[in-house]
Protein backbone atom coordinates (compact mmCIF):
# COMPACT_ATOMS: atom_id res chain seq x y z
CA UNK A 1 0.00 0.00 0.00
CA UNK A 2 2.61 2.52 0.63
CA UNK A 3 4.61 1.82 -2.24
CA UNK A 4 1.05 2.43 -4.65
CA UNK A 5 1.36 5.85 -2.17
CA UNK A 6 4.67 6.61 -3.36
CA UNK A 7 3.99 5.74 -7.32
CA UNK A 8 1.32 8.10 -6.71
CA UNK A 9 2.92 10.78 -5.45
CA UNK A 10 5.45 10.88 -7.82
CA UNK A 11 3.27 10.61 -10.36
CA UNK A 12 1.15 13.43 -9.08
CA UNK A 13 4.66 15.68 -9.27
CA UNK A 14 5.35 14.75 -12.87
CA UNK A 15 2.13 15.81 -13.92
CA UNK A 16 2.27 19.60 -11.63
CA UNK A 17 5.87 19.92 -12.94
CA UNK A 18 4.77 19.43 -17.24
CA UNK A 19 1.40 21.70 -16.69
CA UNK A 20 3.52 24.35 -14.48
CA UNK A 21 5.75 24.11 -17.37
CA UNK A 22 3.26 24.75 -20.47
CA UNK A 23 1.71 27.54 -17.76
CA UNK A 24 5.03 29.36 -18.08
CA UNK A 25 5.99 28.72 -21.18
CA UNK A 26 2.68 30.54 -22.29
CA UNK A 27 3.48 33.27 -19.97
CA UNK A 28 6.13 34.50 -21.95
CA UNK A 29 4.85 33.28 -25.09
CA UNK A 30 1.45 34.92 -25.82
CA UNK A 31 0.57 36.36 -28.85
CA UNK A 32 -2.54 36.95 -27.80
CA UNK A 33 -4.77 38.13 -24.42
CA UNK A 34 -1.51 40.20 -23.47
CA UNK A 35 -3.08 41.97 -21.19
CA UNK A 36 -2.45 42.62 -17.48
CA UNK A 37 -5.28 40.45 -15.87
CA UNK A 38 -4.56 37.43 -18.11
CA UNK A 39 -0.96 37.37 -16.48
CA UNK A 40 -2.56 37.90 -13.16
CA UNK A 41 -4.73 34.80 -13.76
CA UNK A 42 -1.43 32.76 -14.80
CA UNK A 43 0.71 34.17 -12.26
CA UNK A 44 -2.40 32.51 -9.56
CA UNK A 45 -2.46 29.32 -11.68
CA UNK A 46 1.28 28.76 -11.69
CA UNK A 47 1.28 29.48 -7.78
CA UNK A 48 -0.01 26.19 -6.34
CA UNK A 49 2.68 24.16 -8.97
CA UNK A 50 5.43 26.20 -7.44
CA UNK A 51 4.43 25.87 -3.98
CA UNK A 52 4.07 21.82 -4.57
CA UNK A 53 7.28 21.76 -5.85
CA UNK A 54 9.01 23.89 -2.78
CA UNK A 55 6.78 21.56 -0.47
CA UNK A 56 4.68 24.02 0.91
CA UNK A 57 1.45 22.61 1.32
Amino acid sequence: MVFFEQVIHIIYFILSAVIGFFLLRNLFKRSSRTGLVYDIVYAYCLIPFLLRVLGIK
